[in-house]
């Protein structure tokens, strides 16, 4: 009789992704693929909020600077035009950081996913709906949220369900 393996935690889910960096063959369970897809997520919204509050700063001081320009504030002028080349300069880490994490996250998030869909008995061709405009992509996602099938499936055994 298969028994239920116990839900895979939220750092062993990330360190099996990043272990199977390229591995699109096998399955993954719901816990692998959300927990990892989690730990992307709240990575790109902070390294995102960080970048949208230097570009918002940046942007307050030019709205400064312009209102007030004036020969008797050169002075401070030229303080302003120090601070918004320094945020320039951390936007521009901050985008490189973006796209290298980018860069290094897109395969693992596409193996874990393709791995997902297998679990589910798919083929991880569906994640090709992605390019599609519109809601191309919502299926795949859509069809990851599914139970693992109890049996081996043509992908490989269960990973929830052992013996």
């Amino acid at each position: 009789m298969a028994q239920v393996a116990p839900m895979m935690s939220f750092g062993d889910a990330v360190k099996t992704c990043f272990k199977k960096y390229a591995s699109f063959k096998g399955r993954a369970r719901r816990s692998e693929f959300w927990w990892f897809y989690l730990a992307i997520y709240v990575v790109n919204s902070v390294l995102g909020s960080i970048l949208f509050y230097f570009g918002s700063a940046k942007q307050a001081l030019q709205e400064e600077a312009l209102n007030n320009i004036g020969f008797d504030k050169l002075d401070q002028l030229q303080a302003l035009a120090d601070k918004e080349a320094t945020y320039a300069h951390i936007n521009l880490v901050l985008m490189i950081l973006i796209a290298v994490w980018s860069l290094v996250t897109l395969i693992p998030i596409l193996a874990a996913w393709c791995r997902r869909l297998h679990d589910v008995g798919k083929s991880g061709h569906y994640l090709w709906l992605g390019l599609l405009c519109g809601v191309g992509g919502l299926i795949p996602l859509i069809m990851a949220i599914g139970d693992s099938q109890p049996h081996p499936n043509a992908y490989g055994p269960s990973p929830k369900y052992v013996e």
